[in-house]
C-alpha cells in the first residue's frame, strides 16, 4: 500500500504564491497528501517583500530555496538567472524525490523548474493553461509549460479548449484558485487599512500596479503615461504596489517611489501581501495597470479596472474591465468610463471560488504517478 501522494509545489513570486496559497492549504490538510514547497525568483529577493517570510508565517516549511542571485533586469542578467534556477531545481528535486510537481501560470523561472522536472521524469500538474497574454513573452513560456505538462487545471472553457487544441488530454476546467483565496480571506477594516498605509481616503482611491509589457521595448515609457494620467487626479489616493521580476521591472519600481514621493497622498508597497491586496480591491475604487490581477481578481469585488496597454491582449474579461492604450488620454478616458461605473454587480469569468476542491478530487484519482509521463495524444478539436 502506498503512502501519501507527494506534491511539490514550486512558487517564485508573491503573484503565483497568493494563487497557489488555497489548494497548498488544502493538500497540506488532506492525510491523502504530502506537501513540499519550493521558493525562487521574487520570494528570495529582499527588497522586494521579502515574500519568503510570509510562507512561513503562512505554516509551510519551506524544502527548498533556490536563489537565482538575481544582478539586474536586463535580459543577460535574467537569462543567467535562468540558469541558476534549472541548476538548484534539480538538485532540489534529485532530494526530494516528489510524486507529483505541481506549478501555475507563465513565468520563465516555473519553465526552468518544469524542464529540471521532465527530465527528472517527474509528473507535472499545471494550472492555468490556455490563457492568453498576447503582449507578453510570458504567452510562449504557459504553452510551453502546457506541452510539458501532464495533468492540466484550466481556469475557464475557453483556455481548456486552447489545451486540447494543443493536443493535450486530462484537462480539468476548475476555474482561478485565486477565488478560492478571497473566500477564505478576512477583509481589513478601512480605517485600519488605510491607516496601516499612510494613506488618508480620497474621493476616489487608485490602486496602481504596472509590469513590465515583456515584447515592447518601451515599458518605462508606457508606465510613465500611466503616471502622468494619475497626476491629473490631484485630490486621489493612489497605492502603487511593486512590479515583478522581468526586464525592467526594477525601474518601474524606482520610477513609482519617485513618483509616490512627490505626492502628499501616494504610497509605494513592494509587495502587499494576500490580505491586503484582496482588502485593497475591496477598499479602493479603481484598479489602474497591467496585472492579471485586475481581469482575474477584480471582478469577484465589482471594482473597475483599467488595463493599460498589450500585456494582457486576448485574456478573458468581464464587463468591468476598460482597455486603454498606452497614452496619457486614453487612459484618462478609461478612467473617467471606470468611475462612471462604479462598483456594479459583475459576473467573473474565472470561477466561483471552489477551485481547490476540484483540483483535490483529481489529485486523488492518482494512483500510479509514473502512468501519467505517456501522454496520449488529442488533436482534433477544431477552433
Amino acid at each position: 500500500m502506498r503512502g501519501p501522494l507527494h506534491i511539490c509545489v514550486v512558487s517564485s513570486s508573491r503573484a503565483d504564491y497568493g494563487l497557489l496559497l488555497p489548494p497548498m492549504r488544502a493538500i497540506q490538510a488532506d492525510p491523502a497528501f504530502r506537501l513540499s514547497l519550493i521558493l525562487t525568483g521574487q520570494h528570495l529577493v529582499k527588497d522586494a517583500g521579502d515574500t519568503a517570510a510570509r510562507a512561513r508565517a503562512d505554516g509551510f516549511e519551506i524544502a527548498a530555496e533556490i536563489d537565482m542571485e538575481i544582478a539586474g533586469d536586463d535580459a543577460v542578467s535574467v537569462t543567467h538567472a535562468c540558469g541558476r534556477v534549472m541548476d538548484g531545481m534539480a538538485e532540489a528535486l534529485a532530494q526530494l524525490r516528489p510524486d507529483l510537481l505541481l506549478v501555475l501560470g507563465d513565468r520563465y523561472e516555473i519553465l526552468c523548474c518544469a524542464i529540471a522536472a521532465t527530465l527528472a521524469r517527474i509528473p507535472i500538474a499545471h494550472i492555468s493553461g490556455g490563457d492568453v497574454t498576447e503582449g507578453a513573452f510570458d504567452e510562449g513560456f504557459r504553452h510551453a509549460i502546457t506541452k510539458l505538462s501532464h495533468i492540466h487545471f484550466a481556469t475557464n472553457p475557453d483556455s481548456a479548449r486552447r489545451v486540447r487544441q494543443m493536443g493535450e488530454s486530462n484537462v480539468h476546467v476548475t476555474g482561478s484558485p485565486g477565488l478560492d483565496l478571497i473566500r477564505q480571506t478576512k477583509i481589513l477594516g478601512r480605517e485600519e487599512f488605510f491607516a496601516g498605509l499612510g494613506l488618508v481616503p480620497a474621493v476616489t482611491n487608485f490602486l496602481v500596479t504596472f509590469h513590465p509589457v515583456t515584447l515592447a521595448k518601451d515599458s518605462l515609457a508606457q508606465f510613465d503615461e500611466v503616471l502622468a494620467a494619475l497626476d491629473a487626479y490631484k485630490d486621489a489616493a493612489i497605492l502603487i504596489t511593486g512590479s515583478n521580476a522581468d526586464p525592467e521591472g526594477r525601474r518601474i519600481d524606482a520610477r513609482a517611489q519617485t513618483f509616490a514621493q512627490s505626492r502628499a497622498n501616494c504610497a509605494f508597497v513592494p509587495s502587499l501581501g494576500g490580505e491586503r491586496y484582496l482588502s485593497a480591491l475591496a477598499l479602493m475604487d479603481v484598479v489602474v495597470g497591467n496585472s492579471s490581477s485586475g481581469l482575474t481578481e477584480a471582478p469577484s469585488f465589482n471594482i473597475p479596472t483599467v488595463n493599460v496597454g498589450k500585456r494582457q491582449e486576448g485574456r478573458l474579461k468581464a464587463e468591468s474591465v476598460f482597455d486603454a492604450r498606452p497614452h496619457r488620454d486614453d487612459i484618462h478616458d478609461a478612467i473617467e468610463r471606470a468611475r462612471a461605473r462604479g462598483r456594479r454587480d459583475t459576473i467573473n469569468p474565472y470561477g466561483d471560488g471552489h477551485s481547490s476542491e476540484r483540483i483535490l478530487a483529481v489529485l486523488k484519482t492518482i494512483t500510479d504517478p509514473g502512468v501519467l509521463l505517456h501522454k496520449i495524444p488529442a488533436f482534433g478539436e477544431t477552433l
